[in-house]
């Protein structure tokens, strides 16, 4: 009876441990709550290679000082730029600590070559840029949205070629299509399923779960959608992809799949991007001080990055899917976009942080969906700009102070933002997108402006104190690769810098069966799973002067052994497994 009390001592010191967080009905503790055909996506695949391998780090190649690359902050190195990227094949173009000036758009228009300098901070790798594009081309008003210096895409006008019909329809989250032939698709290839309204409008109605009307300006009519997939593997007429399906696949669509040329492992990394100090032009009035956009690209990065005094900070354009933006700083006067992804897919932007002003801090736009905006903050609110013209099923995680004031766009493009946009965590006050939350918006966290709305189809408002997972990007991620880590008391961690997984305990109290007969109530703690009664044992006090009973001896002789131990955690595991061999010697 004495290892009962010893054991009830043990479960009473245990329990005096911080309780877990809240749990999101949407997830619940480990995503047993979710499926990927529920209303909150699936985000894990965003970023760099589905966030399956790390950025890589590639051998250099290439230095521009062996081009004539001066890098006195006075010569024009545009040339010996340009020809040592047009010089590097396969590798990185090494940038040496010096101030380079830029007066012509830099592009890469190959696969696999990478701008590497060799620091962002002022005494690092700095391309100062005096000219804007509407000094290199002339005034245009796309400046405003669109353009860079650094510019990346293939060396041709990318034209999608169809490749073959599909002929079945499929629900959202699915993950195989029946298609006409297979003939020129092959495993890993990337394609992009087009679908395009038929006219009813069904197509942008579906974008925003039929709660809105999808926009009507001229470009957008007839309504055309470009999901960007890769395929795992074809078995017969049926093509299985990565990643489940984010919308449906109606036949009414004339739904096929496209292929394109695309550039893919390029990167931008260790830099600093200073443009000439002049003051903001105004809102629409941009001259084009613009540092980085993407087109028609795949698995590529933009790491360890400081742009200063731009009128927009980095774009993505058509046909672009699985980049990664890590460790960006935005600072100096005033801007227009900060990081803008539209037509985009599955792009993560995480650990940035935004010290300056912009009209729009980020932007989703354009049927931009499953992209990942984690890990970041800003000296002033953080604009969470939907900009419409159907953005869906992004995800904005673990951010600082924002506000949704400031989405813009045209009236003509419709709601600001399409279905199950979803804001997890983010820094209360939590607000709620009041011109869109309709469209099966999901806001979870704690100190949510407004009262709980757990509706199935349209707003899900729903505050959670100590929210956990904290990041449900992370959360999804360590789920779907992590999931062999996994154990009773334990969950597999996805660990983003280097694509790997660990170890960390599931909350203190989750249900377990640590295998012992004699044992009941079975409870994890600290990552073990330990009995903490037994059923044929019931505590009673003992009788005056007959000495302490088994529960108060076993609390005092486990306050006693915790005492030994300084470091808590530990101590924990260290009484659990005492206890578990101390009773079987009994």
């Amino acid at each position: 009876m004495l290892r009962r009390g010893w054991a009830a001592g043990v479960a009473l010191l245990l329990a005096s441990a911080p309780a877990s967080g809240g749990m999101s009905k949407l997830w619940g503790a480990a995503g047993e709550a979710w499926t990927p055909t529920s209303r909150l996506p699936d985000y894990s695949h965003a970023g760099y290679r589905a966030g399956e391998a790390p950025l890589p780090e590639v051998p250099v190649v290439a230095n521009v000082t062996d081009f004539g690359a001066v890098g006195d902050g006075v010569t024009d190195d545009t040339d010996a730029f340009a020809a040592a990227i047009a010089a590097a094949e396969d590798g990185a173009v090494l940038i040496p600590a010096g101030r380079y000036v830029i007066t012509d758009v830099l592009r890469i228009s190959k696969s696999n070559v990478v701008l590497r300098g060799e620091g962002s901070g002022p005494d690092g790798s700095v391309l100062f840029i005096p000219q804007s594009l509407a000094d290199v081309y002339g005034p245009s008003p796309s400046w405003s949205w669109s353009g860079a210096f650094i510019d990346i895409r293939p060396s041709q006008e990318v034209v999608a070629t169809t490749a073959t019909a599909v002929m079945t329809a499929a629900p959202r989250g699915d993950t195989s299509l029946t298609v006409a032939s297979t003939a020129g698709l092959a495993e890993g290839q990337l394609v992009e399923l087009h679908q395009v309204d038929d006219g009813s409008g069904s197509l942008g109605r579906h974008l925003h779960n039929d709660q809105a009307e999808a926009g009507d300006c001229p470009y957008m009519v007839p309504l055309t959608l470009d999901s960007p997939l890769r395929v795992r593997s074809i078995d017969g007429g049926v093509v299985t992809f990565t990643q489940p399906l984010r919308t449906d696949v109606s036949l009414a669509w004339s739904p096929e799949l496209q292929t394109h040329e695309v550039v893919e492992e390029v990167g931008v990394e260790h830099l600093r991007i200073e443009f000439i100090e002049v003051p903001y032009a105004g809102h629409l009035k941009e001259p084009g001080y613009n540092a980085i956009t993407f087109t028609a690209a795949a698995d590529s990065w933009v790491r360890d990055v400081t742009i200063v005094d731009a009128d927009s900070g980095i774009f993505t354009g058509p046909y672009v899917k699985g980049l990664t933006f890590q460790d960006i700083a935005l600072e100096g006067r005033q801007g227009h976009h900060g990081i803008a992804l539209s037509y985009s897919a599955d792009i993560l932007v995480r650990d940035f942080d935004i010290a300056n002003a912009w009209t729009h801090s980020l932007t989703v736009s354009a049927r931009a969906s499953g992209n990942v905006f984690s890990r970041g903050t800003g000296a002033e609110l953080l604009v969470l700009d939907h900009h419409g013209d159907s953005p869906f099923e992004n995800l904005f995680t673990q951010l600082g102070a924002y506000t949704f004031a400031g989405s813009g766009g045209e009236e003509c493009t419709g709601p600001h933002g399409g279905a199950r946009n979803t804001y997890w965590n983010l820094e209360a006050p939590m607000y709620v997108p009041l011109l869109w939350g309709h469209v099966q918006s999901n806001v979870v966290g704690e100190g949510v402006v407004v009262a709980d709305a757990l509706t199935e189809d349209a707003q899900w408002y729903e505050t959670v104190s100590a929210l956990e997972p904290a990041n449900l990007y992370e959360a999804q991620a360590s789920r779907r690769l992590c999931g062999e880590f996994s154990s009773a008391c334990n969950l597999g961690v996805y660990e983003p810098d280097t694509a790997s997984c660990s170890q960390a305990p599931r909350p203190r109290g989750t249900a377990c069966d640590d295998g012992d007969p004699d044992t009941d109530g079975d409870a994890c703690s600290e990552g073990v799973c330990a009995g903490t009664s037994s059923s044929g044992c019931s505590y009673r006090p003992a009788a005056p002067g007959r000495g302490s009973s088994p529960l108060v001896l076993g609390l005092l002789l486990a306050i006693s052994a915790a005492a030994a131990f300084p470091r808590l955690r530990l101590d924990r595991k260290h009484l659990a497994h005492v206890l578990k061999r101390w009773s079987r010697l009994q």
